[in-house]
């Protein structure tokens, strides 16, 4: 007798969401090209809470002239220093020489690296800004303060090799799905987060441009929309 084999429907796939920032020189263009940026900051407003299973990253992503680079944020369902599983706060360079503070890790699996995790039990419709800034000496500080009371809560060091230099004219931030695959569409957690627009040493360099983007996926509940003061992105809209 013969049997028919069942055709099995592929997982489904989120689309990320990602808006890169152009920055423009400083002060002239040979200076960017050969000292950059001392500092990054942004604002991020989770603005729904997907809940405890959901797997969300939503990050900041920069890169070291004449090097690799890195990213700061927030994890829904982190793997922490620790062990534990939970609402995480991150800040993580590739290819970096070691790494200080209260949670810090080497990472694999997309590259390697140095990584800095704390717990950091965030709340929707609370702003965090994120600040990554060098104190010299190939040391790289990642902190997250809460703009409602004002703490400050730092998330470690990471050093780089001495030859990298600092942040180059380009950025990117997006929303990332690391769960298990799906089995439909409608399985996946619903997201919604602000990127404010980010600032470059303290306030002296701002983003030239922007450009915004889905990535690849077979969900179609993926949206980015401009705002005046920075972007919304969101996944698993409903309906969508």
């Amino acid at each position: 007798m013969a049997f028919k084999s069942k055709l099995r429907r592929p997982p489904a796939m989120p689309q990320g969401t990602y808006t890169e920032w152009r920055w423009p020189p400083s002060t002239s263009f040979a200076r960017t090209l050969l000292a950059g940026y001392n500092s990054f900051e942004h604002t991020l407003v989770p603005e729904i809470d997907p809940g405890p299973e959901s797997t969300y990253f939503w990050a900041h992503q920069f890169r070291l002239i004449g090097g690799e680079g890195g990213y700061i944020g927030l994890q829904t369902k982190g793997n922490r220093a620790d062990g534990s599983l939970g609402k995480m706060a991150i800040f993580s360079i590739w290819d970096a020489v070691e790494a200080e503070g209260p949670g810090t890790i080497r990472f694999g699996g997309e590259g390697t690296g140095w990584s800095c995790r704390i717990p950091y039990l965030w709340q929707p419709g609370k702003a965090y800004s994120f600040r990554v800034s060098t104190p010299g000496g190939g040391w790289w500080a990642g902190a997250v303060r809460d703009e409602q009371t004002g703490v400050v809560s730092q998330l470690g060091g990471i050093r780089v090799p001495r030859h990298w230099r600092n942040l180059d004219s380009w950025s990117i931030m997006w929303t990332e799905y690391y769960g298990p695959p799906l089995n439909s569409c409608s399985e996946l957690a619903y997201s919604s987060v602000v990127f404010h627009t980010p600032i470059a040493n303290d306030g002296e360099g701002k983003p030239a441009g922007s450009h915004s983007h889905l990535g690849d996926g077979t969900c179609t509940t993926s949206r980015i929309e401009a705002l005046t003061y920075g972007v919304r992105h969101q996944m698993g809209v409903p309906g969508g």
